[in-house]
């Protein structure tokens, strides 16, 4: 569900339950305003969890498959695209400046590419191989 289908939905929600009975409230002697104040924070904390779990899924997904590129790469024969792949790893982080590229495993593959745009680094990727071909 895209987030401004949740806003909306919130917003109708909310819209709707507060012309409850004020007699509602009275008699559980709490404050309408209160209330809805209180709710309306809960609604936001759970759109923001919401978000944050969306965002890694997608986040999760996207590092699987720059790993799956850069494997692949690694796994190939052809030296000018493994160039390619260093240069572009060197030039993206530093720490990495004086590793050889073949010798990363999974971990530091994963480390590195955390600490990246990863979706930058898939287009270079792409780019790198339809330059290739």
């Amino acid at each position: 569900m895209k987030t401004n289908d949740i806003n909306k939905f919130i917003d109708f929600s909310i819209e709707a339950f507060k012309f409850d009975d004020n007699e509602f409230y009275e008699e559980l002697g709490i404050s309408k305003n209160n209330y809805w104040d209180d709710k309306w924070k809960r609604i936001k904390q759970l759109k923001l969890k919401y978000i944050a779990q969306a965002n890694k899924e997608k986040n999760e997904n996207l590092l699987q498959i720059a790993m799956q590129k850069i494997q692949n790469i690694l796994e190939s024969t052809d030296e000018s695209i493994k160039g390619s792949l260093a240069e572009l790893i060197h030039t993206s982080s530093p720490q990495f400046q004086f590793r050889n590229i073949e010798k990363l495993d999974k971990n530091d593959l994963q480390e590195l590419l955390t600490d990246l745009d990863v979706i930058k680094i898939i287009e270079d990727l792409e780019k790198m191989n339809n330059d290739n071909q």
